[in-house]
């Protein structure tokens, strides 16, 4: 229930407001309308605010340095979940956001006398979320920030951390070109951090590989034997009609669809 009213409490009900810090346990600002998905435009509206309910509790207060003080950490009994959440949260989101993000400020969605004023308007909270994205990474990957993520405690970090290459790899420009100097390099000492973090001998491989590739995209040194290896080793996996093992053992689950093409996609 805590995440819930973390998630309940963003801004971003209003396709055009202000992006804020998301105050935690908080409702539905008053006013806010959330468009119906079922009249042609407003459908790309209705997404875009979806996108920004998810998106706002995470990206404003990474950004402000306050995520880990504010976001709630649920876990089952006996479980510890704290050390890896935050760039969990930070690294699916990004990977999920960052085609649209990458979008040049005005795309046609649609024919009308409309089109070219909507399309500035999602334009316009584009670059919003661009700019906030950049800042939540640099926040995330400072040594000295309230809010630096970890990198390196246990194994999780390394499926997360692929996710966010994934981020970058799939938006160049907003998430690559346009982080300052100090910000890459600490990305890219984050990123190689993941190296002592040995991958499972099946879809982790690919996490190990999705890293490489974004440090090799950063123009940072990378190893093309983990690439290599991770790409071979699931063409050995295949099954067959577009399936691949989890390893050498057939798995039919989402795996596939979320982790294994999409990331030989992005690698290759």
């Amino acid at each position: 229930m805590d995440r819930r009213n973390f998630l309940k409490g963003s801004g971003a009900g209003v396709l055009f407001a202000a992006t804020e810090p998301a105050e935690a346990g908080t409702r539905q600002p008053a006013g806010v309308q959330v468009p119906r998905a079922d009249s042609g435009r407003d459908d790309r509206k209705f997404w875009v605010t979806v996108m920004r309910r998810l998106a706002d509790p995470v990206l404003t207060n990474l950004a402000s340095g306050t995520l880990k003080a504010r976001m709630p950490v649920e876990q089952a009994s006996g479980a510890d979940r704290r050390p890896v959440t935050h760039l969990e949260a930070l690294g699916r989101l990004l990977a999920g956001i960052a085609p649209w993000i990458e979008l040049p400020a005005i795309v046609s969605v649609s024919a009308g006398p409309s089109s070219a004023d909507g399309d500035r308007a999602e334009g316009s909270v584009r670059a919003q979320y661009a700019a906030l994205a950049r800042r939540a990474i640099a926040r995330a990957v400072d040594p000295a920030s309230p809010d630096r993520l970890n990198f390196t405690r246990d194994r999780q970090p390394l499926v997360d951390a692929a996710f966010l290459s994934q981020g970058v790899l799939r938006a160049p420009r907003t998430l690559r070109d346009g982080l300052d100097a100090t910000t890459k390099r600490h990305l890219v000492a984050a990123l190689e951090s993941t190296r002592d973090i040995v991958p499972g001998f099946n879809n982790w491989l690919l996490f190990s590989a999705t890293i490489e590739a974004a440090l090799k995209s950063l123009g940072a040194s990378w190893d093309m034997v983990r690439v290599e290896y991770a790409l071979r080793q699931h063409e050995q996996w295949y099954k067959g009609d577009g399936a691949y093992g989890d390893g050498p053992a057939f798995h039919w689950d989402y795996y596939n669809s979320f982790v294994i093409h999409p990331m030989m996609l992005d690698v290759l």
